[in-house]
Order: C-alpha cells, then structure tokens, then sequence
C-alpha cells in the first residue's frame, strides 16, 4: 500500500514536468498492478467499472484496427503506443482504489503546478531563463499550449476547493494564476478552457441562474483582458486575421492550415465512415489527397476527427460514450470531487476540439491520471 501512495505522487509530480519520468512510472505502476496479485479482486472492480470497461473496450477497438491496417504492423503499434493512455485509465482507476491515494495524487499535481507557477512568475521578475520558455512567454517544463490547459485545469480545481472550504486565502492563488494564464502566456487552448470552465463552475454552483452570471461575467471580463492583456490580444487578432484570410483564400496561416486538416479529415471519414481506415492509418491516408495545395501531417488537431478517420463511428462512438459516462458517473460523487470530475470532462470535451490532447504525452497521461483519482473509489456503476 505504501509503494502504491508513492508511485501515486512520483507520477503526479512527473506527468507535468518530465515525459522521460512519466514512460518511466508509468509502465513501473502497470507492473507493481500486475506483480501485486489478486487478479481475481482487481478484474472485479474493473468489471464493475463502467469508465473501466468503456476504455477497454476503446482498447480493444484499436486492436482491432490492426487487422485492417494498410499500414506496417511497427507503424500500427506506435499508434497503439500514443494512445496507450486509454490502458492507463483502467490501471489508475486500480491504483486510486483508496482515498489516501487519491487525496495525495491531487495534492501532488496541485502542488506541482504552484511550483510551476511560482518559477513561471519568477522567470518574469529576474529575467532569468530558469525554464524552456523567456521572461515574454515564461513556461517552464512543458511548451506553453501544455502549461495554460494544465493550469487552467488547476485552477479550476482551487476555486472548487475554495469556495467548497472556504478557504478564501486560495483565492490569491486563483487571481496568479488566472493572470499568469490570460496575461503571461501565448497558450490559445488554455484561455478557451479557462473561460468554458468558468462558465461551468457558475453554473455548478447556481445552476441555471449561473449560466447567465457567468456568461455577463465572461463577457465582461473578457473585453477588460483583450483590451489590457498584449500577450492575448495578439494571439486573438492572429486568429481572427488567419480565419479572415481563410475565407478569402489564404490557407497557409496556422488557423487555416488546421480548417483545412479538419476539411480533408472529414472527406477521409466519409470514405470509410463505419469501422474506419484502421491503426496507424491517418497520414497514409492523408497522403492519399497530399498535393501542392493541401498541407500534410500526421495529426489533425481533433481527438474526434483522427479517431474517426481510424476506427471510424466505432471508435467517436466509443469515445463519446467514455465522456459521457465520466459525465453521467459524476452525479454519483459527492463534494467537490463531483465538480472536478465535471471540470475534467468539460476540459477534454473541449480541448479535443481544437487539439488531439490524447496523442499528446502529458495531457493525455494527466487525463488518465485525474479520471483514476476521481474516479477510482466508484463501484457498481449504472
């Protein structure tokens, strides 16, 4: 039990800072649950987990996708390697069995993103490049997109703990860090995932009503950031420009490059709507359309759109129905562990909108990490 509440914050402190660390502890928990023993218990929790069992199955359907690749088999299994954290999901649910564990895992990724924080605002005062970003963009373990949505989520999980213990003293926490991320960084995702989870924490506390003060309060808010935040204005007048030069035309912009990933995306799903194109097959598929006027990569920037292309319904299917049952499940916690749990869905709902967060190392470990510590206590799911 003690090597369990340890891995729980080494793994809590190293999925925000190192992705050396992170493939280190990792597949050191999967083996501690595997060397542990008492298979019999551990598969009957799993089996009456229905987030558990909905990630196997997601899983499962990529193992499949193996059968009907146009892809070599290395190829296919990189791909099943960057989504290796939906197999983290049913693995940290396991860990996080008890509430010690789950207490201390949150604490430790809380705490380490106030370190964050902290070097991130002591990069500005000094001038010091103390982390992988500059005083004028101070991120510090991780690129500045990583940085705003892991703190964005923070925050929104201290406002949670704040107005649910009264804790006011949080609060001047929540005004850094909401100025770090609206004032400090370039990170575009993360001010769309601040403001929706604003939105969201207004309506948990007062419903219905909520959405409307919220909404007034978003706003307002936002016109006073845009017009005194550079940093914010800059990245939001570069996005407008690029959808403007979009519909004119001009696709060679980073807003227009990714309309037009999302438009090819959406012919290759039409072409094999069902079961999809198989593992590993988004790029050779892309490569089908490639010409000098269409843009390539390996990676649309929507979770939703590069399941599909891959496993096609099945798959976007699988996976909405894991948001939503993370969602429906949520109504079963109690306290403020039910409202974070709702912040982490929204976050991933939105963020695989504009990115593909789960082929992404950190955020999708985080995802796996934050659905077993909320969720590991739950049985008997309906």
């Amino acid at each position: 039990m003690k090597t369990r509440y340890i891995l729980a914050i080494l793994i809590g402190l190293s999925i925000p800072t190192s992705t050396a660390l992170t493939n280190i502890l990792c597949p050191l928990a999967f083996l501690f649950i595997l060397v542990e023993g008492q298979y019999t218990q551990k598969l009957s929790v799993l089996y009456q987990h229905n987030i558990a069992l909905v990630a196997i199955l997601l899983v499962i359907t990529i193992l499949l996708g193996f059968l009907y690749t146009p892809v070599s088999l290395s190829e296919a299994i990189l791909m099943l390697d960057k989504y290796r954290e939906f197999i983290y999901i049913p693995m940290f649910i396991l860990i996080f069995t008890d509430e010690k564990s789950r207490k201390w895992g949150l604490y430790a990724f809380l705490a380490i993103m106030g370190i964050t924080l902290f070097l991130s605002y002591l990069m500005v005062i000094t001038g010091l490049d103390i982390g992988k970003g500059n005083p004028q963009n101070p991120f510090i373990f991780k690129n500045h997109i990583t940085q705003n949505l892991l703190m964005a989520l923070a925050t929104y999980f201290i406002a949670i703990k704040a107005w649910w213990e009264k804790q006011w003293l949080y609060s001047i926490i929540i005004i850094l860090a909401i100025y770090n991320i609206l004032f400090m960084s370039a990170g575009r995702t993360g001010y769309v995932i601040l403001f929706c989870l604003i939105l969201m924490f207004f309506y948990q506390i007062y419903y219905l009503k909520g959405i409307l003060i919220g909404g007034i309060i978003l706003i307002t808010g936002a016109g006073i950031v845009y017009s005194s935040s550079g940093i914010l204005q800059q990245r939001v007048d570069k996005a407008i420009t690029n959808i403007q030069d979009y519909q004119h035309g001009e696709t060679n912009t980073s807003v227009g490059i990714r309309l037009e990933f999302y438009k090819n995306s959406l012919i290759l799903i039409s072409k094999k709507p069902i079961f999809g194109s198989g593992t590993g097959s988004f790029s050779h598929e892309y490569n089908k359309l490639f010409t000098k006027n269409i843009n390539n990569t390996a990676n649309p920037h929507n979770d939703y759109l590069m399941i599909a292309i891959q496993w096609g319904m099945i798959g976007v299917g699988l996976f909405i129905l894991l948001l939503y049952t993370m969602w429906h499940v949520s109504y079963s916690l109690t306290g403020q562990t039910k409202f974070m749990a709702q912040g982490l869905v929204i976050t991933i709902i939105v963020g695989c909108l504009i990115n593909s967060l789960w082929l992404d190392n950190t955020e999708g470990h985080i995802f796996a990490y934050l659905i077993g510590i909320f969720y590991g206590g739950i049985r008997n799911n309906t």
